[in-house]
């Protein structure tokens, strides 16, 4: 008996361990702008929320929709124009939420292997530090620039 015992606690101590103890990110909102079939690059926008007790950070973002894929954000020359910035990490306080907003931060999949067409749903993953991942589904709306 003591030996089943030490079995369900292994076994229970492994199940626990591959679980996190607090949720790290959920996705609210996400989709990505249609662009014309020959076009190289499209953005993603979603609303990130950390229903945990730590800060999220997100080092990274990839899809097998791209080649190449990035968080960015928008700046203010001294010119009175805006530009776009790669942001190497992204963090999420606990409790907290950051917007992924068309003229904000923003997702950028560029080098698309296929343009993927309205009503596709292209799956994009978020890397954490820690190196834990965390996936959803991204589907593809049209949507003019003015609608925002």
């Amino acid at each position: 008996m003591p030996r089943a015992c030490f079995k369900f606690a292994l076994v229970a101590a492994v199940v626990a361990l591959a679980v996190p103890a607090h949720a790290e990110l959920t996705f609210s909102d996400p989709w990505l702008r249609a662009v014309p079939p020959v076009s190289p690059a499209m953005a993603g926008y979603v609303t990130l929320n950390n229903d945990g007790e730590e800060p999220v950070t997100i080092t990274g973002v990839s899809t097998p929709a791209a080649g190449h894929t990035m968080l960015h954000d928008m700046e203010s020359t001294g010119d009175g124009s805006r530009r776009m910035v790669h942001l190497h990490h992204l963090e999420i306080p606990a409790g907290e939420s950051v917007s992924l907003a068309p003229g904000g931060k923003h997702l950028m999949l560029m080098k698309l292997t296929e343009v993927p067409a309205p009503g596709e749903t292209v799956e994009i993953c978020f890397h954490l530090k820690g190196g834990k991942d965390a996936c959803t589904g991204f589907p593809v709306i049209r949507q003019s620039q003015t609608d925002g």
